[in-house]
């Protein structure tokens, strides 16, 4: 199969709707390159007392009251975050929530959307830098290492660390589109 169509080649393996009520969503974008599928990926600001500062992740963020439902958390998140509107982009499915031990145990739910805009970004105060990264580089990249006093698995691409939550969202994932 040619990496292009692992695109679209996974998505029955996702789910139509979120299973579980999660407090929060991020936008897994996907994008096709000549030879591979990319993954779009932000830089959190340092901010004290934040569990995932300085973490490479997902957009997105927690439920807001003025959201109807976890895709409007997503869609919102991202735009305020990056500048990239979701609203009409193809919306591949959900993966399963995901729980974060590091500060609280929070639900998130994983929204995978085929992206294939080429929009501006504009990153505000929570980020730092994005990076589109190659499935391939994170596939070559993986190892461990002791991040914020955990040794765990990580992917190190583009200069940046992957770990925690946003590692085990990859894994699976990739899981999913080696699966189809």
């Amino acid at each position: 199969m040619h990496p292009n169509d692992r695109i679209t080649g996974f998505q029955e393996r996702l789910q139509r709707s979120p299973k579980n009520d999660a407090q929060a969503a991020v936008a897994v974008l996907l994008r096709r390159s000549i030879d591979d599928v990319e993954l779009f990926l932000v830089k959190r600001a340092e901010v004290a007392g934040d569990p995932w500062s300085g973490d490479m992740a997902f957009p997105g963020g927690k439920k807001g009251p003025e959201d109807s439902n976890l895709f409007d958390t997503a869609v919102r998140e991202t735009v305020e975050e990056t500048g990239i509107d979701l609203k009409d982009i193809e919306i591949l499915g959900y993966m399963e929530t995901f729980y974060s031990s590091v500060g609280t145990n929070l639900a998130v739910q994983p929204i995978v959307f085929h992206y294939t805009e080429d929009s501006e970004i504009h990153l505000n105060y929570e980020l730092t830098r994005y990076v589109w990264v190659p499935m391939k580089d994170f596939v070559k990249s993986k190892t461990h290492a002791i991040i914020k006093g955990w040794d765990t698995p990580i992917y190190r691409v583009e200069g940046e660390v992957v770990w925690g939550l946003t590692f085990k969202m990859l894994e699976r994932l990739f899981e999913l589109i080696e699966e189809s």
